[in-house]
This record gives structure tokens, C-alpha cells and sequence, in this order.
């Protein structure tokens, strides 16, 4: 059957990938130049510290930050109980929303391997991992307790000592009687994607995945209880409209203003992203592995720029329904203090740069995968989540319920 993918992001193409190894022809709509760009730094970026780039941004963020807030108060206005209530056709977690994410990450990273054996593609780059460090001892001895069950799971994030965090991670010194523990992980969510984004696109047009990019996609139309097609707009802002039997939404945060125009809910939050950057005063004191501060609510990771290297702090903020939120510049600078509490001297504060950006995360925070009330429409969208990492996993298990056949992850699909 031709099969309709909405969106040519990670979570677009691995989708189109399976459901054309399951033998159905599949096109992919996106408006960007080319399948998967941002993954693969196809869409342009300022650079960071320069002024130029820094006006950029900021004239980008506006209008972005304006639809958001549109977004956000059309769909108040619609849908009041958005933020608590949950798609009548989601059946509820059978545990906690951490193991349905263990166990996507799980199946992943096998479907990722099976691929290397079955494409020959190259293996990814390796990276240092992920470690998340804890210092507050309860918080600690509950990772601890959790431990078995997860491994369980198959979870590989290995319990680290503070004398093995530190061995690992040599800028732990300076946090001194601060830390209590950590974990690390192998697997990395922040690490470059563009490898891995190529490859899966060059495996799509060998399987004869048909991208039709540079089109925007303007609506869905339903008859008779189906989606009877999508109405676009070409590269040359002509309105155009294509049919398929089945369409999978894989707009990430966008997919909801289309379902929801169908009547479909999609409980979303929304959360504000705090990014400060800083140059690098001392290599050997900032952490060379990527770092999730468990108490500090803080992302560490070392990028390099063209004006050298650089730490980049991100935290994540829920946006509170009645508008009040901490001052902006209150959290940057809470977030200037632990880092110069966590490493100090490492990085250069006086010189640090700020952002900030908007972003829509589903209400669990897991991904939403599955079917929907019409029956030729499905989800494969991952708001708010360790994104890419997950797609393969993601993709697969959708490919399999539009062609019928049972996933084979036990997840809190939707609509199963």
C-alpha cells in the first residue's frame, strides 16, 4: 500500500525506512531541502559568540517564539483541559514512563546493530557516553535500588563509585565532598547525529523511499471517518494535494496543530530551554564527557566552535499555566553559580553567552507512537525526548502497526 510520511526527520525517514522493508511504497514530505536536515547541519546555524550571529538569533527567535505563544493559546482555547487530559484512545502505562523509555532505548540499540550487520553500513563513531552524577546521597541510593530492575530491562548504564567517577572523569575532583555517585552510559544523546542521519537516508533511496522535499505541508483532510488527503504547497507556493491509504504524522511538536484540527488530542507541556555557553579557561578542568547534573537539573557537554572550545549548559524549565515563571536572568545566573560551584575555573563566566528557546514535550514525556481515531492515521513523534537516539526503535514499531503486525517492544503504545 502507498504510505503517506508527514515530516523527514530522524523520526520520518527510519519510519519510511521499515514500512518500505515491509513493501509498501512510501513518500516523505518535508520543507526542507533535503530528508533529515537538521540532523545532518543542513539548516544553517549562527555561530557561537559572534555579533552577527547573536542578532540572528535573537531576530529568528521572535518570530519563533511568537508562534509558540500562538500555539499555545489556540490551543488553550480549544482544548482547555489540554495539559491534563490524555487521548481516550491512550491506554495508560503499564509502569513507570522511565522503564518505557529504557526499554525503547533497549530495543534501539539492538535494531541499530542489526542494521550495521544487515546494510554494512559503518559503525557510528564512539563517544565518551553520557554519566549523570548525583549530589544528594538519597537521590543516589534510589538510582541504587532501581538498578536491578532496569538492568533487568536491559538498561547498560553502569553504577559508578566516586573514586570510579572520578577515574573516569578526572574534573569530578573539583566538586570535592559534593559527590556522592554517578552513572554512565555508552550511548550519548547529545553526540553529532549527522553520521548516523546520512546513513539512513542513503539506505531509504536505495530501498526506493520517494522524498518530495521542499513541500509544506498545509492540512489533512478527513472523509468519511478516514484521512482522505494532505494538502500541500510545492517549492513554488502552488497548493497541491496528494492521497495514500495510510499517513503517519512525524512533525516532532508540529504533528499536534494537524491532529488536532482532525479532532485527535495530544497532550503536550511546554517547557523553556535556558542555554548558556561559555569558553574554556582550562581543559583539564572542564569534563570532557557529557554530563547530566541530577540535582543541579543541568546538561554539561564540552562543543568546539570556530572561536575555539566551548561548555554548553542547558536546563529545562516547565512553563507554568499562570504566566509566572522566574526572571530569565535569575536562572542564568543560578546556572553560572553551579557550574563555577562544579568545576571552578573551567570556564571563563564573564564571557558566557545566553539563549533561549521554547520547545512542546508530551505531557509523559514519552514519545507518542501508535494509532489514532481514524484509522489510516498514525503517530511517530517525539516532543520533549532524548530524541534521535530512540528513532530506530520508534520507527520500527510503527512501521509495523500501519502494516497490521503486533510491535515487538512493550511500550505504552497509543491506541493498542
Amino acid at each position: 500500500m502507498r504510505v503517506v510520511v508527514l515530516g523527514a526527520g530522524l523520526h520520518g525517514v527510519t519510519t519510511a525506512y521499515y514500512l518500505q522493508q515491509l513493501g509498501h511504497e512510501v513518500i516523505v514530505i518535508d520543507r526542507h531541502d533535503t530528508p533529515a536536515a537538521k540532523a545532518r547541519g543542513r539548516v544553517p546555524r549562527a555561530e557561537d559568540g559572534a555579533p552577527s550571529a547573536s542578532r540572528a538569533a535573537s531576530q529568528t527567535a521572535r518570530p519563533l517564539r511568537g508562534r509558540w505563544s500562538r500555539l499555545r493559546s489556540a490551543m488553550r482555547a480549544q482544548f482547555g483541559k489540554l495539559r491534563k487530559a490524555i487521548d481516550s484512545a491512550v491506554a495508560p502505562p503499564r509502569s513507570h514512563p522511565l522503564d518505557h523509555m529504557v526499554r525503547l532505548a533497549v530495543y534501539s540499540r539492538e535494531n541499530a546493530r542489526a542494521l550495521r550487520d544487515e546494510s554494512g553500513l559503518q559503525a557510528r563513531q564512539r563517544s565518551n557516553g553520557q554519566m549523570t552524577v548525583y549530589t544528594d546521597a538519597e537521590a543516589f541510593r534510589r538510582r541504587i535500588a532501581r538498578a536491578p530492575h532496569w538492568s533487568e530491562l536491559g538498561c547498560e548504564d553502569r553504577l559508578l563509585s566516586v573514586d570510579e567517577a572520578v577515574e573516569m572523569e578526572p574534573s569530578l575532583a573539583l566538586m570535592g565532598h559534593q559527590l556522592v555517585g554517578a552513572t554512565h552510559s555508552h550511548d550519548d544523546p547529545a553526540r553529532d547525529p549527522s553520521q548516523f542521519a546520512a546513513s539512513i537516508v542513503f539506505l531509504c533511496r536505495a530501498a526506493g523511499v520517494r522524498f518530495m522535499t521542499r513541500h509544506t505541508v498545509v492540512s489533512l483532510k478527513e472523509r468519511d471517518g478516514r484521512v482522505d488527503h494532505v494538502e500541500l504547497l510545492d517549492p513554488s507556493g502552488q497548493p497541491t494535494l496528494l492521497r495514500a491509504q495510510s499517513y503517519v504524522l512525524a512533525l516532532g511538536a508540529s504533528s499536534a496543530m494537524h491532529a488536532e484540527h482532525l479532532g485527535i488530542e495530544m497532550s503536550l507541556d511546554f517547557v523553556r530551554e535556558y542555554i548558556v555557553t561559555l569558553p574554556i579557561l582550562d581543559a583539564d578542568r572542564a569534563p570532557g564527557v557529557s554530563l547530566h547534573d541530577r540535582q543541579g537539573r543541568l546538561r554539561v557537554r564540552r562543543v568546539e566552535s570556530a572561536l575555539g572550545p566551548r561548555l554548553r549548559v542547558s536546563s529545562t524549565v516547565r512553563v507554568r499555566d499562570d504566566g509566572e515563571h522566574e526572571p530569565d536572568s535569575d536562572r542564568f545566573e543560578a546556572m553560572l553559580r553551579r557550574v563555577e560551584l562544579l568545576f571552578p575555573g573551567a570556564a571563563d563566566i564573564r564571557r558566557a553567552t545566553f539563549d533561549t528557546a521554547m520547545h512542546a514535550v508530551s505531557s509523559n514525556r514519552l514519545p507518542m507512537i501508535g494509532k489514532t481515531r481514524l484509522p489510516n492515521l498514525f503517530l511517530n513523534t517525539a516532543p520533549g525526548t532524548p530524541g534521535w537516539t530512540n528513532a530506530l526503535g520508534a520507527g520500527k514499531s510503527i512501521a509495523r502497526i500501519v502494516s497490521g503486525l503486533r510491535p515487538e517492544l512493550d511500550f505504552a503504545f497509543r491506541g493498542l
